[in-house]
């Protein structure tokens, strides 16, 4: 009786342990040693066709066809308790005709142990919890790309960082925390590391997993709110510390045989000498009628000490997105407009980009 007990439980444990794993396993190829023992395999390529017309700059019209994204990705679990991610990636390949010497970089690598959704810990090179959008997966982005005009980091430091986090779901899944200690900016003073984090109480279904969703096209039913931190002391040396906190709302429902999806994710970046100091908001919305989902989306940051608004960046975007095979294998057109600190909305830059995503 106490054997059968404790395969019940073994067997509790890795249903609950694969339900964590990243979304990559939903399209990978599975390599299996054991029921226990497997590796998923994918792959995300992500070639972007921009066109772009900026007044300010030599010369004004621009095109340039690259690889935004070309990663590699193995997922899986060596035990019922013991999970893995890592990935590599080639960003921005063949940017500005630039196709020598790739940066072959490794994105996320990641080894996670437990065994109950209430508590998991991650160590590795991780992506730090912060707002929903800067914990999202690449490969289920709702709009064309991250948010990147408003997320930033301390100088030198990436979104994604070395160390360790803490997360699970409580409550039944209605509380979402993740926390998490990473190495931040090397060299300070005292060698106090980063600390980061991200508290969310869901309404409808949890995103238990190791990145959060852009969309979920549907298979989920997904309310959140959430508040959220990063901060280092002396991360710009001495007394200068840096800091940013920040909030979002995330909306991603189905309606019938339609979907809407909304977030939007305020931050505010501190520290006396953080030269990206300042405020702001990202928005985007979209109603998918079947497969086809036009959507809008904004980026709006103020610079600390910006003395009025054509000191503030902005950017409006609106959008159709081909969900053909859901994520696995979508077109999606953009069209911006962005206006740059320091610039009129006369010069602002006129983009059009379109990226066919194929995702394995």
């Amino acid at each position: 009786m106490e054997r059968i007990t404790t395969r019940a439980r073994q067997l509790v444990a890795a249903v609950g342990l694969v339900a964590c794993l990243p979304a990559v396993a939903a399209g990978a190829v599975r390599l299996e040693a054991s029921e226990d023992v497997f590796v998923d395999v994918g792959y995300l390529l992500q070639p972007h066709l921009v066109l772009g017309n900026d007044p300010t700059a030599a010369p004004e019209f621009t095109s340039d066809f690259y690889l935004r994204r070309s990663r590699l990705m193995l997922g899986g679990q060596v035990s019922p308790f013991v999970s893995f991610f890592v990935a590599t990636d080639m960003p921005n390949w063949g940017k500005g005709g630039d196709w020598s010497n790739p940066d072959l970089l490794v994105q996320d690598a990641v080894v996670s142990f437990g065994a109950h959704e209430a508590f998991r810990v991650s160590v590795g090179m991780l992506l730090i919890p912060f707002v929903h959008q800067a914990k999202q997966d690449p490969g289920t982005l709702h709009t064309l790309d991250f948010h990147d005009a408003v997320l930033r980091s301390p100088t030198g430091v990436a979104r994604r960082d070395n160390g360790i986090e803490f997360r699970g779901l409580l409550a039944g899944g209605r509380l979402d925390y993740r926390v998490a200690i990473t190495n931040g900016v090397a060299g300070t003073p005292h060698d106090i590391p980063r600390l980061s984090g991200r508290v969310a109480v869901n309404f409808a279904d949890a995103e238990p997993g190791l990145f959060l969703g852009g969309t979920h096209l549907g298979d989920k039913k997904v309310v959140s709110i959430g508040a959220a931190f990063d901060a280092q002391p002396e991360a710009f040396g001495g007394a200068d510390a840096y800091y940013a906190f920040g909030g979002d709302f995330f909306l991603d429902v189905p309606m019938g045989g339609n979907r809407l999806s909304s977030q939007v994710n305020y931050v505010y970046y501190g520290g006396s000498a953080n030269p990206d100091a300042g405020m702001g908001v990202l928005f985007d919305l979209g109603y998918a009628i079947g497969k086809l989902e036009p959507l809008v989306a904004v980026d709006w940051f103020m610079p600390r000490g910006a003395a009025g608004g054509d000191d503030h960046l902005f950017g409006g975007h609106v959008g159709l997105n081909w969900w053909l095979i859901g994520h696995r294998a979508s077109i999606k057109l953009d069209l911006g407009i962005v206006k740059e600190p320091g610039e009129g909305i006369s010069n602002a830059a006129r983009v059009a980009t379109i990226q066919t995503q194929l995702l394995l």
